[in-house]
């Protein structure tokens, strides 16, 4: 049996009273422990803490982790149990916020229980970094910010940071980090502890432009791009200046160069000191005028000028001409034709808005074919000013100043010491044409004594024949008779004598003018000179008698008559050909034979009697464009000997060396002697070089001179002369040469190398969907170089069908064909079926490059092997359609869009659909007629056609109120084929310095292009004397009718207020708008229609027509008018009027950012800011 010994009672002993724990919550990062501890007290306040050395008995403590999260959070009992050891292990998988962990303590004593809880947070921990505080900041250039750094994990001492900047030229920071800004921009500042860094992002307030300095062209333009810096300056308005607006101005960014200089653009954000500033240099794009002196009504082709344009080009732009176009001149001067051939055919005229092109394409126009021509009755200095263009952005203005000799139009031909006797008949006609009255009398200007005298009744032999007196007057009737005035060249001067007269009508009226004589040598040999060989022709050059023509008579040829030779000596032909033994068209004399015209002078040919040597003389008369005739002789010397071409054939690329024997053999049949030595004449180096003893590219002895001999039999030889084509030069190049014979004799003649492409392979280029053409020679060339012979027939090889189809008499414009061309059937040169009817026609869908393989087979029956190479370019895009309006209306032209669809070498034009314009450049409109309510507003859904409704012709372009540059619109084409296609239209606004209408203008160029549109719609009219007074204030009642034309108010009766006269010009015009509500009088009832309208009341009368006509404006905001430096002095009933105008870019402030709004309105302002609401 055991004993125990049995406590005090229970009674005895102290309860439990609570437990309180030393932490209620807790943050902990994952990993992170935290000690806490718990206080025991009882009910005889005794208390327990960890630092208790004995604890009451019986006492039980224990720690617990609730709701089974110890995963989450572990728990450690210490010392006596009222300690405990909290560990972080992970933050909760949840998508919802963490909650916290309950941690209890559950302490017993004598059966009762007491607890305590603490509530821990688990996050996780920090990454090891750098923070900025702040982490952005704005500051102004030279201001100051603090920035903080902490550094995670912490440690001690403390880690190091170092400061720096991204940008130093934008913001600085020093090693305290301070930050000061330098300038505007945005930058970043970074802290630096060991590897890690933390940044600051920087904006420095201000503006910058994006280019700080800039070329441009004179009436080149380039607009600048800005960025403000800084979330309060956003919002704020940007003041541009030029320092120099006769150099350059400057429209919200958009600059324009006006003449060659230096300016200086500052962008400025309004109501701050922050601006940014751009330096614009100007150069010249006027090139130097182009001058040209030509004969009255002489015509100025200008393909003897186009080399000249370039030139200028390329001193102006630095770049080559492309085309020229806005040709402009007065039409007094003369006129501008395309492929004009003469008076009877000028072709078409040249309009300002065509485009003239160096190389013209199929559908272009080639500026070659431009004409200038003079005016009959003028003379002077005609001025064609042009716009040439490199690209569609690079562009100068240029000048041709032609001087027309002064109008004369008594014209006559005589030969050195020939007595000229004048006829009063032409004076008299020349008379009646000028004044319309019968000459009376002629005084004359003496001429130049070296070059012939007047006299009165010259007698040939006689040496007391009468000078003509200076000023004398001589009489259509009477004496001294003008039909007895002589003029007698000087001997032996030839040339031209200007004889400068005063006539007087018998009414008195006086004209000056001039008798033009054309001395001749005296006659012996012919006018015409020309030289064959025995049995040989020659073909007239026309240009011979065209300069025969303007000796004469100072005009151009027209056409000729010729006196036929002798048939023993040889016969006129016309369209000879020697190759089918001398046939052609036998030349008769009653038949006339034209300059520019068919039958043509240049295919008159004479061909000797094969027998006849000597002299042939072939008289002619001849008439020029005028009517005026003279006569001449064409004589032909027919040598003995009979020249014939020494003869070679050669490869691009490739050499040809000359045979003594040949030189040798001409030399003998012409001299009957044996060859010496030759001397070559040089040939066109365009064409190729001479050179001795050559052995390849870059290796001879030496380039042969035109002044060296070249022997048969001795150095330097004939034999070992060498001629190498040009690498580019691709035809027939033609030497001459003089030979000598062992018997003194020396003869001319000609060497012919014809130069062919290699004949390694016959290559073609075709785009995607087109067809090419085989050309039989190209075939029959490769088989001489590879066999020798002429070519007999070839097989092809077929082509993949991807890639093309090989046909055999293709119709490009059907698409029909006589059959496809098979690998088995022989294609011949010369019988059928013909080698040159074979067509490759390319799929629409291939590009690149292939080959197809043949087999060729000469005359003598050799065999060759051999490509042909096809280039199969992919489709171009449609060419740029141009366009020039100084009126600011462009009307679209059909034949335009389909020359572009064309030029893609693909189907032809089927629709286009526009995309349009930027409203600040202009708008499209469909049958425009200048009135506002008659047209409609082109449609981006809608398709235009070029042959029917709605048709593309009726499409027009009208540019914005005061722009002027480039204005680009961009369509989408479809082709006949299904195809769709991006097209540009490009529609050249030149700026408006003058006015079509008005004379006082003159300064106000930002007002003339408004003021003309406005007048061309009838909205505004002048007030007298073509004048328009932009600088006067307009009226309350002129500015209601100015918006009743505008807006086309509904007519009403009456007039509206007690002080608005009936029956007055303005008084329908203010009834309508008070019935529309929006002329509001004053409270005595009357409107005050005489007194000057502010700009404030217009603004509020033009949101009330503009609300009327349907407008759904809105309400202005208050605070754009903030952006004005006395924006706060507009009334409060027109701040909602003034700012919505505002708003809209309808009305803008000045050049100080000041809206004025309670001064008058000029004319001028008036038609602006109309011209800006048709925009919109």
């Amino acid at each position: 049996m055991q004993l125990f010994v049995l406590p005090a009672a229970a009674a005895d002993q102290p309860t439990l009273n609570k437990v309180t724990v030393s932490n209620e919550t807790l943050t902990l990062k994952e990993g992170q422990p935290k000690d806490i501890t718990a206080t025991v007290s009882l009910s005889d306040n005794s208390a327990y803490t960890v630092n208790s050395d004995t604890l009451p008995k019986g006492i039980t403590i224990d720690w617990t982790v609730e709701d089974n999260r110890g995963d989450e959070v572990s728990v450690v009992k210490t010392g006596n149990g009222l300690g405990a050891t909290i560990t972080a292990l992970r933050v909760a998988d949840t998508n919802e916020r963490v909650k916290e962990v309950t941690v209890k303590i559950t302490v017993q004593l004598n059966n009762e229980f007491r607890y305590g809880t603490c509530k821990v947070l688990v996050q996780t921990e920090d990454p090891a970094g750098v923070t900025v505080s702040p982490t952005a900041t704005e500051v102004a250039p030279g201001g100051k910010v603090q920035l903080h750094a902490t550094v995670k994990p912490e440690t001690n001492p403390p880690a190091t940071v170092t400061w720096g900047t991204k940008n130093p030229a934008i913001a600085t920071v020093d090693s305290n980090g301070w930050l000061t800004g330098v300038s505007a921009g945005q930058t970043e500042i970074t802290a630096t502890a060991g590897s890690n860094v933390g940044t600051c992002a920087v904006t420095v307030l201000g503006i910058i432009l994006k280019e700080t300095s800039v070329t441009i062209r004179e009436r080149g333009n380039h607009t600048l791009q800005y960025e403000v810096f800084g979330s309060s300056l956003q919002k704020q308005r940007i003041e541009w200046t030029s320092s120099d607006s006769n150099v350059v101005t400057v429209n919200n960014g958009y600059l324009y160069g006006i003449k060659e200089g230096t300016a200086t653009i500052t962008a400025k954000i309004s109501g701050s000191t922050y601006s940014a500033t751009c330096e614009v240099k100007v150069e010249r794009n006027t090139a130097d005028p182009i001058k040209v002196s030509v004969d009255a009504g002489e015509p100025v082709p200008f393909s003897s000028l186009v080399s000249r344009i370039e030139t200028e080009c390329s001193d102006v732009l630095g770049r080559s001409l492309s085309h020229v176009g806005g040709f402009n001149l007065t039409t007094k001067e003369g006129t501008l034709y395309y492929r004009y051939q003469s008076e009877a055919d000028t072709g078409s005229g040249v309009g300002a808005g065509e485009m003239y092109y160096v190389n013209p394409s199929l559908a272009q126009r080639g500026l070659s074919d431009v004409t200038f021509v003079p005016k009959a009755d003028f003379s002077g200095t005609a001025v064609i000013s042009y716009t040439g263009y490199a690209d569609a952005t690079n562009f100068f203005q240029g000048t041709i100043e032609v001087t027309v000799a002064q109008v004369e139009d008594i014209v006559y031909t005589t030969t050195a010491n020939k007595p000229l006797q004048f006829n009063a008949d032409d004076f008299n006609r020349l008379c009646r044409n000028r004044t319309g009255r019968d000459l009376a009398s002629v005084s004359f200007s003496l001429p130049d004594s070296s070059r012939g005298k007047l006299y009165y009744r010259y007698s040939a032999g006689s040496s007391y024949n009468t000078p003509v007196e200076a000023n004398k007057e001589y009489k259509l009737n009477g004496s001294p008779a003008l039909n007895d005035v002589y003029f007698v060249p000087n001997s032996g001067y030839s040339g031209e004598v200007m004889l400068s007269f005063l006539a007087t009508d018998v009414n008195g009226t006086s004209f000056r003018s001039s008798v033009r004589v054309q001395v001749s040598k005296p006659t012996g040999n012919g006018d015409i000179n020309y030289t064959i060989t025995k049995g040989g022709w020659i073909t007239m050059d026309e240009r011979d008698f065209n300069n025969l023509c303007r000796d004469a008579t100072g005009y151009t040829l027209d056409y000729v008559r010729f006196t036929l030779p002798p048939a023993n000596q040889g016969k006129l032909y016309y369209n000879y050909s020697s190759s089918s033994g001398g046939s052609g068209e036998a030349v008769t004399a009653e038949r006339s034979y034209y300059y520019n015209s068919t039958p043509y002078l240049r295919r008159v040919t004479f061909a000797a009697a094969e027998s006849y040597t000597g002299t042939v003389d072939i008289p002619f008369r001849a008439w020029d464009t005028k009517g005026n005739q003279f006569s001449g002789t064409v004589t032909i010397q027919v040598d003995s000997s009979e020249s014939e071409s020494v003869r070679y054939t050669a490869y691009k690329g490739g050499k040809v060396t000359f045979d003594d024997a040949d030189f040798n053999s001409e030399c003998q049949k012409l001299t009957g002697s044996s060859l010496s030595y030759v001397k070559f004449e040089l040939p066109s180096s365009s064409q190729g070089s001479l050179y001795y003893n050559y052995t390849s590219s870059g290796k001879y002895d030496s380039a042969v001179t035109s002044s060296r001999k070249y022997y048969r039999y001795s150095s330097p030889y004939l034999d070992k002369v060498t001629f190498v084509p040009h690498s580019s030069f691709v035809g027939t190049a033609t030497i001459q040469y003089t030979g000598w014979a062992s018997n003194g004799r020396s003869f001319n003649g000609t060497i012919t190398i014809d130069v062919y492409d290699s004949a390694q392979q016959i290559s073609y280029t075709v785009r995607s969907g087109g067809v090419v053409d085989f050309n039989a020679v190209d075939f029959d060339r490769m088989c001489e170089y590879y066999t020798g012979d002429p070519l007999r027939y070839v097989r092809f090889t077929l082509p993949a069908s991807s890639r093309g189809v090989l046909y055999y008499d293709y119709n490009s414009t059907s698409g029909s064909y006589g059959s496809k061309v098979s690998s088995y059937s022989s294609y011949y040169y010369s019988s059928s079926p013909y080698l040159d009817r074979i067509s490759f026609v390319a799929d629409d869908s291939y590009s690149g490059t292939f080959e197809i393989s043949f087999t060729g087979w000469s005359t003598a029956g050799k065999s060759f092997k051999s490509t042909v190479e096809i280039k199969v370019e992919a489709p171009q895009g449609p060419s740029i359609i141009y366009y020039t309006t100084a009126n600011g209306t462009v009307n679209f032209r059909s034949s335009d869009f389909m020359t572009a669809c064309d030029d893609r070498g693909l189907g032809s034009l089927s629709s286009v659909r526009f995309q349009l314009p930027s409203s600040s450049q202009g708008k499209l409109y469909y049958q425009y007629n200048s009135s506002l309510s008659g047209s409609t507003a082109v449609q981006n859904t809608t398709s235009y056609y070029p042959s029917s409704n709605p048709r593309i012709s009726d499409v027009s372009f009208v540019a914005a109120a005061g722009f002027s540059g480039l204005a680009t619109v961009t369509y989408t084409g479809t082709d006949s084929r299904g195809n769709t296609y991006q097209g540009q239209i490009r529609i050249n606004v030149p700026v408006a310095g003058t006015s079509r209408y008005f004379n006082d203008l003159t300064n106000y160029a930002w007002a003339v292009s408004s003021i003309d549109r406005l007048y061309e719609l009838g909205v505004v009219t002048g007030t007298g004397g073509g004048r328009f007074s932009p600088q006067n204030s307009i009226s309350r009642g002129d500015f209601m009718l100015m918006l009743d034309r505008a807006f086309d108010f509904a007519d009403v009766s009456g007039t509206g207020f007690t002080d608005v006269p009936a029956g007055s010009y303005y008084a329908s015009a203010i009834a309508s708008a008070k019935a529309l509500g929006v002329a509001t009088g004053y409270a005595n009832g009357t409107f005050q229609p005489n007194a000057p309208v502010t700009r404030q009341d217009a603004m509020v009368f033009l949101k009330r027509a503009m609300v009327a006509d349907g407008w759904n404006m809105g309400s202005g905001d208050r605070l754009v008018l903030q952006g004005f430096r006395d924006g706060a002095y507009v009334a409060e009933y027109a701040v909602d009027a003034v700012a919505t105008m505002v708003s809209y870019g309808i009305l803008t402030g000045n050049n100080n950012s000041e809206l004025n709004p309670t001064a008058y309105m000029s004319r001028a302002e008036m038609a602006v800011v109309l011209a800006r609401v048709l925009d919109l």
